[in-house]
Protein backbone atom coordinates (compact mmCIF):
# COMPACT_ATOMS: atom_id res chain seq x y z
CA UNK A 1 0.00 0.00 0.00
CA UNK A 2 2.75 2.39 1.10
CA UNK A 3 4.89 1.63 -2.68
CA UNK A 4 1.76 2.35 -3.98
CA UNK A 5 0.24 5.86 -2.33
CA UNK A 6 4.13 6.93 -2.61
CA UNK A 7 3.65 6.46 -6.20
CA UNK A 8 7.25 3.93 -6.49
CA UNK A 9 5.82 2.13 -9.44
CA UNK A 10 6.16 2.79 -12.99
CA UNK A 11 3.01 3.88 -13.03
CA UNK A 12 1.91 0.58 -15.36
CA UNK A 13 -0.47 -0.76 -13.06
CA UNK A 14 -2.20 1.48 -10.32
CA UNK A 15 -4.47 0.39 -6.80
CA UNK A 16 -6.08 1.70 -4.48
CA UNK A 17 -9.15 1.10 -2.03
CA UNK A 18 -12.86 1.11 -3.87
CA UNK A 19 -14.17 3.10 -0.84
CA UNK A 20 -11.66 4.08 1.52
CA UNK A 21 -14.40 6.14 3.85
CA UNK A 22 -16.15 2.72 4.25
CA UNK A 23 -13.84 -0.16 3.99
CA UNK A 24 -11.64 -0.17 7.40
CA UNK A 25 -10.67 -3.41 6.90
CA UNK A 26 -9.08 -2.77 3.76
CA UNK A 27 -10.61 -5.59 1.72
CA UNK A 28 -11.70 -4.28 -1.65
CA UNK A 29 -9.62 -2.83 -4.12
CA UNK A 30 -10.13 -1.40 -7.78
CA UNK A 31 -6.52 -1.96 -10.14
CA UNK A 32 -6.12 -0.77 -13.57
CA UNK A 33 -3.04 -2.15 -16.31
CA UNK A 34 -1.94 0.31 -18.80
CA UNK A 35 -1.77 -2.48 -21.54
CA UNK A 36 1.71 -3.33 -23.06
CA UNK A 37 3.31 -1.47 -25.92
CA UNK A 38 3.43 -3.86 -28.61
CA UNK A 39 0.73 -5.66 -28.25
CA UNK A 40 -3.01 -5.94 -29.17
CA UNK A 41 -3.48 -4.08 -25.06
CA UNK A 42 -1.31 -0.90 -26.10
CA UNK A 43 -3.23 2.09 -25.58
CA UNK A 44 -5.88 0.31 -23.33
CA UNK A 45 -6.24 0.71 -19.52
CA UNK A 46 -7.79 -2.38 -17.81
CA UNK A 47 -9.89 -2.42 -14.64
CA UNK A 48 -9.71 -4.63 -12.22
CA UNK A 49 -11.18 -5.42 -8.84
CA UNK A 50 -9.27 -7.28 -5.99
CA UNK A 51 -10.82 -8.95 -2.76
CA UNK A 52 -8.49 -9.52 0.05
CA UNK A 53 -10.82 -12.14 1.81
CA UNK A 54 -10.32 -12.48 5.72
CA UNK A 55 -7.50 -14.74 5.84
CA UNK A 56 -5.38 -12.81 3.14
CA UNK A 57 -2.17 -12.16 3.25
CA UNK A 58 -1.65 -16.54 4.11
CA UNK A 59 -4.29 -16.57 0.88
CA UNK A 60 -3.96 -14.42 -2.28
CA UNK A 61 -6.77 -11.62 -3.68
CA UNK A 62 -9.83 -12.96 -5.72
CA UNK A 63 -8.75 -10.91 -8.90
CA UNK A 64 -11.79 -10.03 -11.34
CA UNK A 65 -11.14 -7.65 -14.61
CA UNK A 66 -13.87 -5.10 -14.94
CA UNK A 67 -12.97 -4.59 -18.54
CA UNK A 68 -13.37 -6.89 -21.19
CA UNK A 69 -10.33 -8.71 -22.14
CA UNK A 70 -8.88 -11.89 -24.08
CA UNK A 71 -6.20 -13.55 -22.20
CA UNK A 72 -5.86 -17.24 -20.65
CA UNK A 73 -6.06 -16.43 -17.10
CA UNK A 74 -9.24 -15.08 -17.09
CA UNK A 75 -12.04 -17.77 -16.70
CA UNK A 76 -15.84 -17.45 -17.05
CA UNK A 77 -18.49 -14.68 -18.08
CA UNK A 78 -17.53 -12.26 -15.27
CA UNK A 79 -13.85 -11.69 -16.12
CA UNK A 80 -12.59 -13.94 -13.48
CA UNK A 81 -8.97 -14.85 -13.25
CA UNK A 82 -8.15 -18.42 -12.48
CA UNK A 83 -5.38 -18.16 -9.39
CA UNK A 84 -4.31 -21.63 -11.28
CA UNK A 85 -2.85 -20.05 -14.28
CA UNK A 86 -1.39 -16.92 -12.57
CA UNK A 87 1.88 -17.93 -11.13
CA UNK A 88 1.77 -15.33 -8.75
CA UNK A 89 -1.48 -16.38 -7.52
CA UNK A 90 -1.01 -20.29 -8.08
CA UNK A 91 2.46 -19.76 -6.34
CA UNK A 92 0.81 -17.42 -3.81
CA UNK A 93 2.98 -16.92 -0.37
CA UNK A 94 2.37 -13.94 2.25
CA UNK A 95 6.21 -12.67 1.89
CA UNK A 96 6.83 -8.95 0.43
CA UNK A 97 7.06 -9.90 -2.59
CA UNK A 98 3.40 -11.53 -3.43
CA UNK A 99 1.16 -8.26 -3.34
CA UNK A 100 -1.20 -6.67 -5.11
CA UNK A 101 1.44 -4.24 -7.36
CA UNK A 102 2.82 -7.80 -7.73
CA UNK A 103 -0.51 -9.90 -9.19
CA UNK A 104 -0.85 -6.70 -11.60
CA UNK A 105 2.30 -7.11 -12.58
CA UNK A 106 2.12 -10.35 -13.22
CA UNK A 107 -1.16 -10.35 -15.46
CA UNK A 108 0.83 -7.12 -17.46
CA UNK A 109 3.72 -9.50 -18.19
CA UNK A 110 1.80 -11.96 -19.35
CA UNK A 111 -0.40 -9.79 -21.95
CA UNK A 112 2.87 -8.93 -23.05
CA UNK A 113 3.75 -12.46 -24.16
CA UNK A 114 2.90 -14.89 -26.95
CA UNK A 115 0.33 -15.65 -27.80
CA UNK A 116 -1.74 -13.42 -25.69
CA UNK A 117 -0.16 -9.74 -26.91
CA UNK A 118 -1.38 -11.15 -30.49
CA UNK A 119 -4.91 -12.26 -29.49
CA UNK A 120 -7.61 -9.73 -30.45
CA UNK A 121 -9.39 -7.69 -28.21
CA UNK A 122 -12.90 -6.94 -27.29
CA UNK A 123 -14.27 -3.56 -28.00
CA UNK A 124 -12.39 -0.58 -26.16
CA UNK A 125 -14.70 0.38 -23.20
CA UNK A 126 -16.59 -2.71 -22.90
CA UNK A 127 -17.28 -4.27 -19.81
CA UNK A 128 -18.60 -7.57 -18.02
CA UNK A 129 -21.59 -7.49 -16.08
CA UNK A 130 -21.56 -6.36 -12.64
CA UNK A 131 -21.62 -9.35 -10.32
CA UNK A 132 -24.07 -9.40 -8.33
CA UNK A 133 -23.49 -9.76 -4.23
CA UNK A 134 -23.87 -13.29 -3.07
CA UNK A 135 -25.19 -12.70 0.63
CA UNK A 136 -22.78 -15.95 1.64
CA UNK A 137 -19.62 -14.46 0.85
CA UNK A 138 -20.75 -10.99 2.18
CA UNK A 139 -18.55 -9.30 5.21
CA UNK A 140 -19.33 -9.79 8.48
Amino acid sequence: LEKSEKGASDGSCTYGLERPEDDIFMVNWVGSILGPHNSLFQNRIYTLKLTCGENYPEVPPTVVFVTKINLGTVVGPDGTVDPKQLDVLNRWEPTSSHTLQSVLSGLRSLMSKDPYRKIPQPEEGSTYPAKKPDAASACK
